[in-house]
């Protein structure tokens, strides 16, 4: 897991034409350092999960990134982008080599163990006892110590895959392999195909109609992986620097990342799932091409490339989809009923560092209505500002009584302490789409179950309809975005954000609701705004 920093901009990096800010504040002394780690972690000797925040940050409080969003408000994505990854790299190798005398020798006495740094959140992950929390939180370079989350419970699961799973995957990604060779041409005609409700309910079908389908925007999809149907192994994203040669011929620490990575077993088969599919379905509403009969396009932006991650949460698939250039990260996970504290502010220093690198975050509202306070219904990352949360609604127009309402607050959270309960973050941000409509599964699940079958391929796979959940309204949102993107290239992501909201139809009572956020997507009208929007 990983990072964060202090207060005021004071070094100016000129990094690929455009000038970043490494927040770095004041340093602290001595007899501040059991202030600046949370205090569960002094109780007992350990050992617990840690992360350590260092002071140098592109954006070290969430006031540091309205000041930058302000600033570049019309300022070209691509500027930005190159100037963010180069910054936050640099800044994480000088973190690194200033903090390796003493993070060496806790090493060796055992007080610091399964050391991992990360530069998406400039820090590192380990496991620490009380004498390695207490010297990490005195050193000049740190900020803070977070325990990971509480005792006892685990944010990401990782392990070794069995030999049965790995072997069923790679006939899955041979599979895939097959069927991108007989790839069709790629120029994108609606006419003659099946355009499920849903499609048409937010307008997409009026955007495409307007030249925008999507192509050239890559969607990173943090999921549960993709079945091998060929509605979305056309749409898979390829490596251009990576072959299937068992070498890692890119050079980025990974072999055979032909699709993207497995960062639960660190492996490259992001090629078929089990279970509902979930990954599957939610790919097919980002960018999944037109197949079955009669021939049904399920995908938003049918012509975006979908980049496959396991690992929900995990900040190496962060770092992955930034490296590779994604400009969408649509998100399948949230954190409900787990008290993160102070290491939930890792995540928006993470999702801001994101946002500068030219990604637009997007993830369902969540579906807690009914089990969850007011107030603590949407979950990290979906109550980070910057991202967007998408609640829903079915084929009748209404919100179901599982959809998650806001607000969010923020006030407790570290470099931030902001959004208090009395003027909290207003979410969730648009509505989608959340049941009722035909997505891509195994035909199997519409056996005696909830799944109802509308076309069978005839090898196991096919088109269902059944799927419900604020999951499946997510890539909706993450499918405008592309849209956006691909209409206007450079358009940043609080600029996308933005335009996706202003261009809303409103739903439920009249203005921004804590039901419907900025009411119904409407694709459409906001690839209109975005080819008119000014840029520098």
């Amino acid at each position: 897991m990983r990072w964060q920093g202090s207060a005021a901009l004071v070094l100016a990096v000129a990094c690929g034409g455009a000038d970043l800010a490494s927040a770095q504040g004041e340093a602290p002394s001595a007899a501040s350092a059991t202030a600046r780690c949370d205090t569960a972690l002094l109780a007992d000797d350990g050992p617990h999960p840690i992360f350590v925040r260092f002071r140098s940050q592109l954006f070290a409080t969430g006031q540091d990134f309205e000041r930058y969003v302000a600033e570049h408000a019309t300022t070209k994505r691509s500027k930005l982008r190159t100037a963010a990854l180069e910054a936050l790299q640099q800044n994480a190798a000088r973190a690194a080599q200033e903090l390796a005398p003493l993070t060496s020798e806790l090493e060796r006495a055992d007080a610091l163990r399964e050391t991992e740094r990360f530069w998406i959140v400039n820090g590192l992950a380990a496991t620490a006892t009380k004498r390695a929390v207490e010297q990490l939180a005195a050193h000049p370079a740190v900020a803070y110590v977070h325990l990971q989350t509480q005792p006892g419970r685990k944010l990401h699961v990782r392990g070794e895959r069995t030999p049965r799973w790995i072997e069923e995957r790679r006939r899955d990604l041979e599979r895939a392999l097959a069927q991108r060779q007989e790839m069709p041409p790629a120029a994108f005609d609606p006419q003659g195909l099946e355009i499920p409700w849903n499609l048409m309910r937010i307008g997409a079908d009026r955007a495409w109609a307007s030249g925008a389908h999507g192509a050239g925007v890559v969607i990173a999809l943090l999921d549960s992986g993709v079945l091998p149907l060929p509605a979305l192994t056309r749409a898979l994203w390829q490596n251009p620097g990576e072959k299937a040669n068992g070498a890692d011929d890119d050079g980025n620490g990974l072999i055979d990342d032909l699709f993207g990575w497995d960062f639960i077993g660190d492996s490259p088969y992001v090629i078929g799932e089990s279970g509902s599919s979930h990954g599957t379905m939610c790919g097919g509403i980002l960018a999944g091409r037109e197949d079955g009969e009669p021939r049904t396009i399920t995908g938003v932006a049918p012509r975006a490339s979908l980049l496959v991650l396991r690992g929900m949460g995990d900040l190496r698939a962060y770092e992955y989809a930034a490296r590779a250039g994604a400009d969408v990260l649509s998100m399948s996970y949230m954190w409900a009923e787990v008290e993160l504290g102070s290491f939930r502010g890792v995540y928006r220093t993470a999702h801001e560092h994101l946002a500068a690198c030219g990604i637009v975050a997007v993830g369902g509202a969540g579906n807690y209505a009914r089990t969850a306070p007011a107030g603590r219904q949407i979950c990290l990352p979906k109550d980070i500002p910057i991202v967007i949360a998408a609640a829903g609604i079915d084929a009748s127009g209404k919100a179901p009584a599982f959809s998650s309402r806001g607000p969010c607050t923020w006030s407790d959270v570290p470099f931030f302490h902001d959004y208090p309960p009395a003027s909290p973050l207003a979410k969730p941000d648009v509505t989608g789409c959340n049941a009722g409509f035909p997505v891509w599964n195994r035909a199997s699940n519409a056996r005696g179950r909830r799944f109802e079958l509308l076309w069978d391929a005839g090898d196991g796979l096919g088109l269902v309809r059944g799927a419900q959940g604020n999951s499946f309204a997510g890539p909706h949102a993450g499918g405008v975005a592309a849209l956006l993107l691909s209409a206007q290239p450079e358009l940043t992501p609080w600029r996308v954000k933005q335009l996706m909201e202003a261009t809303c139809e409103d739903l439920g009572e009249a203005g921004r609701d804590l039901i419907h956020g900025a009411g119904l997507l409407r694709a459409d009208r906001a690839v209109a705004a975005a080819r008119e929007a000014a840029l520098r």
